[in-house]
């Protein structure tokens, strides 16, 4: 079954992934570097990563290369690694993806803002993604099933990887913004509101709309039905389990997985196509969620 097809299949919710990020720290990675290293320092662990969340449920798990675009590498030393990290990247995740599951190119912010915060500009960042665009696409049967340009909070950067994408790839394109709500409404970190978000990302024509990490699964309910009265699009989330806690320096997200399912469920309920996980969402989380998701069909 491909992407499309599950798209066009009313009857199906798409699961996705939990937090890479946050099974990598569990599993003993110290942050200070992107996580996207351990592809190529300890691809075993990556792996172990990637196979929990297939074995929990997940119908799609995506490359651990969020971080691993030209730009990003860059600010840690690590420009030289980037096509080391994504073609292992690529191939630690196809030894553990079962048949019927599909591989997500994972594709997300550069951390280089625009003027007047920073240099960032549409062909450098256009620049910086395709370097990792064009190894993570492989051969038809060798690279990513479909892509997931996530975390963005900037429209322009936004379109510069998008616009990389489909330079290299006619694959599927799921297409995410950090939304968060202030006294005026949903809006990205950089002022885009969401009724500018998606228009832009219609005005594209990617294949899904999504959201993704911040403000929680209670506030994304919200952001959920308000951006369904905006487009008719298929909509992704993946939410963060609850609000962010310090405890003993390290950071916690204490959300109870039973009231994760349960925002999880009122989303799809409001129509919502594709559900998964960010910050904190273990696989665990995942199973729950499939677990409700198969108890309903």
């Amino acid at each position: 079954m491909s992407f499309l097809k599950w798209l066009k299949d009313s009857g199906k919710t798409i699961l996705g992934d939990g937090s890479n990020g946050t099974e990598l720290i569990d599993r003993g990675f110290i942050s200070g570097k992107p996580p996207d290293i351990l592809n190529i320092q300890n691809p075993e662990m990556v792996k172990s990563v990637l196979k929990s969340f297939y074995l929990a449920g997940s119908d799609m798990v995506q490359t651990i290369t969020l971080n691993a675009s030209f730009l990003h590498l860059k600010k840690h030393n690590l420009e030289s690694k980037l096509e080391e990290i994504n073609k292992q990247a690529l191939k630690n995740i196809k030894e553990v993806c079962p048949k019927g599951k599909l591989v997500v190119g994972e594709i997300g912010p550069s951390g280089e803002f625009r003027n007047p915060f920073g240099l960032g500009a549409f062909e450098k960042w256009k620049s910086s993604f395709l370097n990792q665009i064009e190894i993570l696409e492989g051969n038809k049967e060798e690279g990513v099933d479909l892509w997931h340009a996530m975390g963005f909070i900037d429209i322009e950067e936004m379109h510069a990887a998008l616009a990389a994408i489909k330079e290299v790839s006619s694959k599927p394109i799921i297409a995410s913004f950090i939304i968060n709500k202030g006294k005026k409404g949903f809006y990205t970190l950089m002022g885009n509101s969401l009724e500018l978000c998606i228009q832009m990302l219609e005005k594209e024509e990617v294949d899904v709309i999504g959201f993704n990490c911040d403000p929680g699964t209670t506030l994304f309910i919200d952001l959920v039905r308000e951006a369904k009265g905006l487009t008719d699009y298929p909509i992704s989330v993946k939410p963060n389990a609850g609000k962010p806690t310090l405890e003993n320096f390290k950071t916690v997200y204490n959300q109870p997985i039973e009231e994760y399912v349960r925002d999880i469920s009122a989303m799809i309920e409001l129509g919502v196509k594709i559900v998964g996980g960010c910050c904190g969402t273990s696989p665990e989380h995942i199973q729950s969620v499939r677990k409700w998701i198969d108890s309903q069909s």
